[in-house]
């Protein structure tokens, strides 16, 4: 099929940070954005109201991904090739994730640590995994986005004045610090790919109860900047006002 130019595709996509990317994204003519959730009605619903966004010029598309499932990730790879035919995916946005931590006193931290880790880490380690060769097709610059968060900045968690030191979660941090090494080995692995982590500020979303400070329509604008166009080094850590330490 014909495809426009920059291929996208973004998990978790139905609420948050992820829609409000492919909101954004969707304002330019040359980009093809894959909408996806785990929940086959909210992807729906997701992609019917995006496609009535006044400006929306972009191809938007929707599939179902599950990254938590194997067996889910595989057959949104069968159906994306089936969709871009002999296209490329240019770009992946793990935007994926979940925080449970005020769950451990309830249903304990081992269990806590396995359902936050199946997602925020095996979940965007799996589907990088299983898209790199659907990225190394693209003549666009391939790239992967991790969302990342500060709070999984070792380097910045230990700073004495730091804000992230009022928020110690065993296992949410622990999952991002995590990931971060993820960037890394896949950055390492696949010089020709260009994989950063990213943090998109403590924003106002479901993840955390609508209590963060910031405004998704703000907080994305650094992770559509990255996916538009290859930004700074690979195996960068990137916020809206720079790097981040590791």
């Amino acid at each position: 099929m014909s495809t426009p130019k920059l291929t996208i595709l973004i998990t978790g996509a139905t609420q948050g940070l992820g829609y409000e990317t492919a909101r954004q994204l969707s304002k330019h003519a040359h980009v093809y954005v894959f909408l996806s959730g785990r929940n086959p009605e909210r992807v729906q619903q997701a992609l019917e109201i995006l496609l009535k966004e006044d400006g929306c010029k972009a191809v938007i598309d929707s599939v179902i991904i599950d990254v938590s499932d194997d067996k889910s990730i595989k057959a949104a790879i069968k159906e994306v090739e089936a969709k871009l035919g002999d296209a490329a995916l240019d770009v992946l946005v793990n935007n994926s994730g979940i925080a449970k931590d005020r769950e451990i006193p309830t249903r304990g931290l081992r269990t806590v640590f396995q359902e936050v880790f199946a997602v925020n880490v095996f979940g965007a380690a799996v589907t990088a995994e299983a898209f790199l060769p659907l990225l190394k097709k693209s003549k666009s610059g391939p790239r992967i986005l991790n969302m990342s968060s500060s709070l999984g900045s070792i380097g910045t968690m230990l700073l004495p004045d730091s804000i992230e030191r009022n928020f110690p979660l065993t296992v949410y941090n622990s999952s991002k610090s995590a990931l971060n090494s993820i960037t890394c080995t896949l950055a390492i692995k696949n010089p020709d790919i260009h994989v950063v982590s990213i943090d998109p500020g403590y924003t106002g979303t479901n993840l955390n109860n609508f209590t963060g400070t910031g405004n998704p329509k703000d907080s994305v604008r650094i992770v559509v900047q990255h996916a538009l166009e290859r930004t700074g080094e690979s195996a960068g850590f990137y916020y809206n006002e720079g790097v981040l330490p590791w």
